[in-house]
């Protein structure tokens, strides 16, 4: 059996399930998740993966104890003091690195963000299908798509929000989305842009230099705008797990992916997030 943490936001959920569902078909074992973090993390909408064809149970509280050890302050603070180890308990070391040990252990209890693709690179077929949102979008988010589809569409994601306060992250300026505009438009022929952020009111008065491209707002969830953004033909995405999700997903055989070189500050292995035929700039 594997159980994952599930914590974080929709982009940081969807690479610890991918991770945890590799490990689990790797072994030919169940895959259950620990959801418990959720009983007091409110921020980016709570757990999300249930709107997905996931192939995953919730795991039960003496199972995670069986694998983790008990979750209390006492046993935590002698967990990562190194006092206590569990060769059932494996958590992350280095955010974005490829660590191949994970694999070992066919009863394991995985802790991290798992920010690399070589975990589950031989799945990708299959986490296309299992990645499909099960929910069905509104009238507005079926006429982006509809206009997605018939255009040389390039999805353009901004990231503001909670990055703009946090000290680690590389908050992206303006230049950086002017760079990755010129590059499409040396690379793809007559370009449609359209603009997903958490913020559209800095994106509505920053980028005014990509002349007529259609902000996407109103959607009904942030699935949506991944599922949309999945479905454009190129992909501009920030320093973002859930953007990158969305050039992931997208099956375009040819489609330009850029991202930023620095995704987070004074960390350059951070950077092994990107996959090595997308453009960073």
């Amino acid at each position: 059996m594997i159980i994952t943490k599930i914590k974080g936001g929709l982009g940081n959920q969807l690479f610890q399930y991918a991770v945890g569902r590799a490990v689990a078909l790797h072994h030919k074992v169940p895959l259950k998740f620990d959801l418990s973090i959720f009983e007091t993390y409110k921020l980016h909408n709570g757990y999300r993966l249930d709107q997905f064809a996931i192939q995953a149970e919730i795991a039960a509280d003496n199972e995670i104890i069986n694998l983790k050890g008990r979750n209390n302050l006492l046993f935590s603070a002698l967990r990562k003091a190194g006092l206590v180890k569990r060769k059932s308990y494996f958590k992350e070391k280095r955010s974005s690195y490829f660590d191949s040990s994970v694999f070992k252990n066919n009863f394991v209890y995985l802790d991290g963000y798992w920010q690399n693709e070589l975990y589950f690179s031989d799945i990708r077929e299959l986490l296309l299908q299992e990645l499909s949102p099960n929910n069905s979008i509104n009238d507005l988010g079926f006429a982006y798509l509809d206009s997605i589809k018939k255009s040389n569409s390039v999805s353009l994601h901004v990231r503001r929000g909670d990055y703009v306060n946090l000290k680690n992250i590389n908050v992206l300026d303006v230049d950086y989305y002017i760079k990755a505009a010129q590059y499409i438009g040396k690379n793809v022929e007559k370009p449609t842009f359209y603009i997903f952020s958490d913020d559209l009111e800095w994106c509505k008065s920053s980028l005014t230099f990509l002349g007529d491209c259609i902000y996407v707002e109103r959607t009904q969830t942030e699935i949506d705008d991944l599922k949309l953004m999945s479905f454009c033909q190129h992909n501009i995405i920030a320093n973002s797990s859930f953007s990158w999700w969305g050039a992931w997903l997208n099956q375009n055989p040819n489609k330009t992916v850029i991202a930023p070189k620095d995704w987070l500050l004074n960390d350059p292995g951070s950077s092994n997030v990107i996959l090595s035929d997308w453009v960073k700039l």
